[in-house]
């Protein structure tokens, strides 16, 4: 089985952008997270896979009923974060209050707390490890939010799902799936990269994990099914992040749900696979 993820965020969600999109201001932006995830369950319910959804507070607020279907139609529900604030950007009491503010409503919506955590833009990194033991002590399961890559993560986290010790106990850590190419690694499981990669690559890189019993994670996000949504002004590297080749999205996925087998994270845990101990020290 291989895990099939989505952020669920509104297409103003952007990280390191509020000078364009100001926090104040999301409220009076139309929202299209509802139809863009609508778009995304339709080619999710062929091939009747299941996916883990990791919810950004402000949509769980501003949009219950979309939550509470995706529960009813079996899909997880994990954390997102409540503004997609950046972990390393906040102090340790600011973010286990929004992990708190997070279990609460989502508890409140579904019934069951979440189990799973993703740092918007896999911002638990060399700067924000200390988060890694707040997660635990709030009694999250897994983590997803350590990208083995350069600039946002670092390439000698494992590319692979593996357990971090933390004081608390143990967090199972589930990476992005990247390729090793001679100039680094490589984003392939979502954005981007997934976006622009030729799929015969790709499907490649998926059978030799599986064949040695390893899950492949990718990520979507409903923006990337739906219309299109200019954010004007977005500086060019920005852009090419959130823009380039969206329109190959639903092609993609519609490839690669006929190729593999997919399923939530929490699905998978349910039987749990060996995984090796990594133990991330922050740079000197």
């Amino acid at each position: 089985m291989n895990l099939l993820t989505v952020d669920l965020e509104d297409w103003f969600h952007v990280c390191e952008v509020e000078h364009l999109l100001p926090k104040e201001k999301w409220d009076d932006l139309p929202s299209a997270v509802v139809a863009d995830t609508e778009t995304l369950l339709g080619v999710l319910e062929q091939s009747g896979f299941h996916a883990t959804f990791f919810v950004v507070g402000y949509v769980a607020r501003k949009h219950p009923q979309l939550i509470e279907r995706l529960h009813r139609e079996g899909h997880e529900i994990a954390f997102h974060g409540w503004d997609h604030e950046l972990v390393y950007s906040l102090k340790p009491d600011e973010f286990r209050c929004i992990l708190r503010r997070g279990i609460r409503t989502i508890e409140a919506l579904i019934g069951k707390r979440p189990i799973g955590f993703r740092a918007p833009q896999w911002s638990i990194n060399d700067r924000a490890l200390w988060a890694l033991d707040i997660l635990a002590e709030e009694g999250f399961v897994y983590d997803s939010s350590m990208a083995p890559l350069k600039f946002i993560g670092n390439e000698s986290y494992p590319s692979s799902p593996h357990l971090i010790k933390t004081a608390s106990g143990c967090l199972r850590e589930f990476p992005p799936l990247t390729l090793w190419t001679p100039f680094g690694r490589y984003p392939a499981g979502g954005g981007w990269g997934l976006r622009c990669l030729p799929i015969s690559i790709l499907k490649r890189q998926v059978h030799s994990l599986n064949a040695v019993g390893e899950p492949a994670v990718f990520f979507f996000h409903p923006r990337e099914f739906g219309g299109k949504h200019p954010i004007k002004g977005l500086p060019t590297v920005k852009r090419f992040v959130v823009e380039a080749g969206v329109w190959s999205s639903r092609i993609q996925l519609l490839k690669l749900l006929k190729e593999f087998q997919f399923t939530s994270i929490e699905r998978f845990l349910s039987s749990p696979p060996n995984m090796t101990i990594f133990m991330p020290k922050s740079p000197l």
